[in-house]
This record gives C-alpha cells, sequence and structure tokens, in this order.
C-alpha cells in the first residue's frame, strides 16, 4: 500500500508560493516547472476531491461490463503495439483500433432502446 501526503506535497514552499493560502487561480493554465514537469493535482483529496468520484468509478465498471457482455470484439491487426505515449495517464502511443458488433442474443435490445 502506497499512502501519499498529499497535505505537505500542496504546501511545499518550494514548489507554491505563498502555499498556506488558498489561491484557485494558481492552477489555471496548468503550466508546468523549469524541468517541464505537471505541478501536482490541486484537487484530488480531501474537501477538495471530486464529489462524483465514487459514482463515476461504480459508473465505469458497470458500462466496461455491458460492453463486454453485450459485444463481441475483434482487432484489426495481429499485433498490439504497447509503446507509450506521453501524458498523465501514460496513452498508448498508437490508439489500439477495435471492432465491434453486437451479440445476437441483445440485438432485439438494441433495436428497441433505439
Amino acid at each position: 500500500m502506497l499512502l501519499v501526503n498529499a497535505w505537505a506535497i500542496h504546501r511545499d514552499p518550494r514548489v507554491w508560493a505563498d502555499s498556506t493560502s488558498f489561491k484557485p487561480e494558481r492552477f489555471e493554465g496548468g503550466g508546468g516547472d523549469e524541468h517541464g514537469c505537471p505541478k501536482p493535482i490541486p484537487f484530488g483529496m480531501g474537501r477538495r476531491a471530486c464529489p462524483g468520484a465514487g459514482l463515476a468509478q461504480r459508473v465505469v465498471g458497470l458500462t466496461l461490463a455491458s460492453l463486454i457482455q453485450c459485444f463481441e470484439w475483434e482487432k484489426e491487426e495481429e499485433d498490439i503495439d504497447m509503446a507509450e505515449g506521453t501524458g498523465l495517464t501514460m496513452p498508448k502511443l498508437i490508439p489500439l483500433q477495435l471492432n465491434c458488433r453486437p451479440r445476437p442474443i441483445i440485438i432485439h435490445k438494441l433495436v428497441l432502446a433505439a
């Protein structure tokens, strides 16, 4: 288990000018430091955490399960390139291309919903 001391990170005077004051405008523009590293994510924990995070985590799981259950998935190419792109979430360098088609048992449900 990894415990992050977010309180200390967001109040580090080496990173933030006047680090103990609440100044949300300092996060506008999303700039980084002189090395190109992004500044810490400001609203990730505590009182300022996303109020919809719990709901989003549940909905993402249900949506993924529905997509797996209701569709047949095929990839276009045989090999999958696992090279990493740049960004906070480590996206794939070349996006994965998939084809999907509804499973026969679910087709009538999709037609009724449309």
